[in-house]
This record gives structure tokens, sequence and C-alpha cells, in this order.
């Protein structure tokens, strides 16, 4: 009974390696696509630089005179600004990762060959 399951361990090994690059760059690289662009919307629903801009000439703190109005324009601008540029490092970071997500296997390759040649 031992040796029974030990083969249909072994062998389901040997097929999960097989088809683990296959799965890396079809299924999983699907899934990190979705996950990623989720995160770039939640990203966008937490900074909403748009709800900003739409709003860019309401008086904040109703204060309806021309300095108040002057003033929260101004505000605003600054604070469209810094969320547009959190929002593109925050999309520049889901890029980096993405291309982690490519590059990690083909690296830990080279890895393991370039340390097997040496030795």
């Amino acid at each position: 009974m031992f040796f029974l399951v030990f083969q249909r361990i072994a062998f389901q090994l040997v097929l999960d390696m097989l088809y683990f690059p296959l799965w890396w760059y079809s299924g999983g690289l699907r899934r990190i696509i979705i996950g990623l662009f989720h995160m770039l919307q939640d990203a966008n629903a937490s900074l909403a630089p748009g709800l900003w801009l739409r709003h860019i000439f309401t008086p904040m703190y109703g204060q309806t005179d021309f300095q108040g109005r002057l003033m929260s324009f101004f505000m605003r601008v600054v604070n469209i600004i810094g969320r547009l540029f959190a929002l593109v490092v925050y999309m520049c970071v889901l890029f980096f990762l993405f291309c982690l997500w490519l590059i990690v296997p083909v690296a830990i390759i080279f890895m393991i060959s370039h340390v097997v040649l040496l030795q």
C-alpha cells in the first residue's frame, strides 16, 4: 500500500512541476493582472482625484467671498496634483510588481543553472 501511495504522490509531484511554468504564465498571469487592476481601482477610489477635479470651483467651508473661492481653488489644485502624483507612483509600483512576476521564474532558473554549471 505504501508503494502505491508513494508512486501516486511522486507522479503527481512530477506533473505539478511540469505544469507550473504553464500555469505561471497563463492562469497565474491572468489572476495577477486582475488583482493588480483591482488594487489600482481601490487606490483610485481612495485617492479620488476625479472627485476633487469635479468640485474644483466649489468653495470650501461655505466661504463664498472672493478670497474664500480663490483659496479653495488653489488648495484643490494642489490637492489634485498631489493625489495624481501618488496615483502615478502607485501605478509604477504595480507595474514593477507585474514585471517582477514575469521575471522571477526566469531569474530562478538562470541562478540555478549558473550554480550547477560552476560546480
